[in-house]
């Protein structure tokens, strides 16, 4: 009889090339009864020790041609790992086209030699919410996803506070990802009530108090976990509810390194494999949850729907050049400004200076440099030509205005010091503060009486006080070269308008461009008629939610070598891939033309049919950092 032994296939806890998922490993006799799936053991790997978990146990007839190594240790006789979490995992590789072992290293914690019984020492200035008569089961009685669309703060945490208290009656846990930090601790503040029951799970946390938390979570101590989105991999033992905050904010999405995963999707698999509910709040929905919407994948519930909305003026700064107002604050905007001072109301200046676009335009005309195959900005780089970023169409940077030929040709671009600098000379007796990343808020900014700032500024705001707010220059957010500018534009303009507490406040946004359809639909807070301008163009445009989007980024130190590489990477695909459901846009140097010393260049590709897996990705060299669902195209 041939000798039976049970073989171990094991994910390493390491960051592995593509197609390494997992190796075989014999298991000695003595680990035969306790060896379990999920469980974190050592093995030797490539001359040292490491740790893995285990993904199946399989019993194979001896090897004559080679020997297993065997398993060295197992570090928990507790399954570190739950079945359900091994499906996530094969499942989150196969998607973003990665290593399993690569998802493991993400989801699993580093577990301590000396394990101290030590508390998580957490300073909250809690703060007592009062009780709502909000019905839970509004949301959750939804077998679907939910949009939850809230107007106000109060109503959003009356309704996450309703839904966790139905959970905890249920026995249930909830989780609760944020976006960032800030986000988070603001909203943990309202948590009072579940302060003794709850898990604040982050990343960030010493590897004690993150095994501590782990534990607490796995053991179904938490009934409240709340984190940003690597706390969507934490171990729900017995999990009711997922609530993604904000949904609509690009921190939601992991940049880099990858896994490059994106909270939806996570959220979407980790409920399906629990038959957990999952919500999705925003104050500005996304244009993709409003596309789930309406095509009936997921429910919708608008709550406190805000009646008295501020007025709203849009300023053509065309008219202002014609009347030689060259400055950055148009008549109508000093105006406001000096009626809201009189009136002992604050006013905000929001200038966005992210960097990431120059608008090249006509001062004369108010033509805009856009690309004619995508319909989006064309940017200026150093070689002084214009480029598209989306479909590699370029042209030199031009003199003349194509347009009206006139030679006053205009790179846009004013930061938050000359919009401070011209706001003094204009009203030189104002107290004027700048906030942005450089320069953080004063601690008696209550004693300011203009506040200029990026959107760094928003959380230090007190928005109770605020009268107006002026928007220097709109066309700096939408005319990015990126697809999703026009949605971002309108969701931080909508966001705005709702900071302002009554109909007496006001919002004033200049631009060059008044006749678009955002300040249209922005003014009657028309939701439904920017959802069906804007998914119009992308559809024109192929772009998401009516397709779906993969970037391929390849670097290199040397730049020739780098764009011969990448030439022939995007020749081989065009050769694999023959079909019209696939779009292939040439390779072209990336916005950040170097990061860390290489350059940097990307394919963009669009997958037009939904249920075309591009399997194709599987054999790209492992040097191609592949982008599943991009946040941008930059």
């Amino acid at each position: 009889m041939p000798k039976i032994n049970m073989i171990a296939q094991i994910i390493p806890a390491l960051r592995l090339k593509r197609k390494l998922h997992y190796f075989d490993y014999l298991v000695p006799a003595e680990f035969k009864k306790q060896i379990k799936k999920g469980q974190l053991v050592e093995i030797p790997f490539r001359n040292q020790k490491v740790k893995g978990v285990i993904l199946n146990l399989l019993e194979k007839k001896k090897q004559e041609d080679y020997e297993l190594k065997p398993i060295l240790k197992i570090v928990n006789p507790q399954p570190l790992l739950a079945a359900w979490q091994l499906d996530l995992t094969k499942y989150l590789s196969d998607y973003y086209f990665v290593s399993m072992s690569l998802i493991l290293k993400t989801i699993i914690p580093e577990i301590p030699l000396r394990q101290t019984a030590k508390q998580l020492n957490r300073v909250i200035d809690y703060h007592t919410f009062p009780k709502s008569n909000f019905n839970a089961d509004l949301i959750l009685k939804n077998r679907k996803p939910v949009l939850l669309r809230y107007y106000n703060e109060a109503s959003k945490i009356s309704a996450y506070l309703a839904m966790i208290r139905k959970m905890i009656k249920e026995n249930k846990q909830t989780i609760i990802i944020c976006p960032q930090n800030n986000n988070l601790y603001k909203l943990l503040a309202y948590l009072k009530e579940f302060k003794d029951n709850t898990s604040l799970f982050l990343n960030t946390l010493s590897k004690n108090q993150f095994w501590q938390e782990w534990q607490k979570v796995q053991n179904n101590q938490a009934k409240v976990i709340i984190g940003t989105r690597s706390a969507i991999f934490a171990p729900f033992n017995n999990l009711g509810l997922i609530i993604i905050d904000e949904e609509d904010n690009e921190n939601h999405k992991q940049e880099e390194p990858n896994p490059r995963y994106q909270i939806r999707e996570v959220g979407l698999k980790t409920a399906e494999l629990l038959k957990a509910k999952i919500v999705f709040s925003a104050l500005t929905p996304s244009l993709t949850a409003m596309h789930k919407v309406v095509q009936k994948q997921w429910e919708y519930l608008e709550i406190d729907k805000k009646n008295n909305l501020p007025e709203i003026t849009i300023v053509d700064r065309n008219e202002e050049i014609k009347k030689k107002n060259f400055s950055l604050i148009s008549d109508l905007l000093l105006e406001q400004i000096k009626y809201y001072l009189q009136a002992n109301k604050k006013i905000f200046l929001f200038i966005n200076r992210k960097g990431l676009a120059t608008l090249i335009s006509c001062r004369d005309c108010g033509y805009n440099a856009i690309c004619p195959v995508c319909h989006l900005p064309l940017t200026y780089h150093k070689d002084k030509k214009l480029y598209c970023h989306h479909c590699a169409y370029k042209i030199d940077l031009f003199l003349f205005c194509p347009h009206c030929h006139s030679p006053n040709i205009k790179l846009t671009g004013a930061g938050t010091e000359k919009v401070e600098q011209e706001v003094k000379n204009l009203l030189p007796k104002a107290k004027i503060v700048k906030i942005d990343q450089d320069t953080p808020p004063p601690n008696n900014l209550n004693d300011y009486e203009i506040i200029i700032g990026t959107q760094f500024s928003f959380d230090y705001l007190d928005w109770d006080k605020v009268g107006l707010i002026g928007v220097i220059n709109a066309d700096t957010l939408f005319y990015l070269p990126d697809y999703k500018g026009m949605e971002k534009t309108f969701n931080l303009l909508a966001k705005l308008s709702l900071q302002l507490k009554n109909k007496n406040s006001a919002l004033l946004i200049q631009t060059f461009s008044p006749q678009n359809f955002i300040y249209k639909s922005l003014v009657k807070f028309d939701y439904k008629n920017y959802y069906q301008q804007e998914i119009k163009e992308r559809l024109h445009f192929q772009y998401p939610p009516l397709c779906r989007l993969v970037k391929l980024i390849y670097q290199s130190v040397e730049f020739n070598f780098g764009q011969n590489e990448i030439e022939a990477i995007y020749n081989n695909l065009k050769q694999k891939v023959a079909t019209d459901k696939i779009i292939i846009n040439p390779p072209l140097l990336s916005y950040t033309q170097q990061v860390r010393g290489r350059f940097r260049w990307q394919i963009i590709i669009k997958i037009l049919d939904p249920k075309i897996k591009p399997e194709f990705l599987n054999d790209l060299p492992d040097e191609v950092i592949i982008d599943v669902d991009p946040e941008n195209l930059l």
